[in-house]
Parts: structure tokens; sequence; C-alpha cells
């Protein structure tokens, strides 16, 4: 999952431990996502975010209501590295 033309959206998570728990939900769930460093121009309490296919957001939405793991923000990703504010 490399940068591609596939518009992509940030998760945000309170810590480490609800970013691996997410990650492990998602993975299970069949949602394509990948861990990444937390992008410096967003801030967070935890170094790392998820990466995911907005086509996946529901998906994502669901899987993760369902784990109690929703994330403290979301981010869409714009063309010049820029992150718009998104509700998940």
């Amino acid at each position: 999952m490399g940068r591609s033309s596939t518009p992509e959206m940030v998760l945000i998570f309170r810590g480490t431990h609800q970013v691996m728990s997410a990650e492990k939900h998602l993975k299970k769930g069949g949602v394509a996502m990948r861990l990444i460093p937390v992008p410096r121009r967003l801030t967070s309490d935890c170094g790392l975010a998820i990466r995911i296919p907005l086509d996946l957001r529901d998906r994502a939405r669901e899987v993760l209501s369902a784990a109690k793991l929703l994330p403290k923000s979301a981010h869409l990703l714009r063309d010049q590295g820029e992150y718009e504010s998104v509700p998940f």
C-alpha cells in the first residue's frame, strides 16, 4: 500500500497499545492498512498511526466500532502532503 492515486486516510489513536490493537482487528476484518509514523503535521500522543484507503473507511469503522477502538482523529491525505481533519 504505497503512495498511489487512491485517496487515503490516516487514523490517529490515543496510544501505542490502541494502535496495535486496531491493527490486529483491521487485519482480521480484511481491511488493507499500514502502520506508519505519525506525520509531523499531525499531533498525537503516540508515534504510530494507521493509514487506510479512503474507500475502506466504512468497513474500518465497523471493525473498530465493534472492538471499541475508534480513533482519536482521522485525516484525509491531500496531494501536496497536506492533511484535512475529517469525521471517521
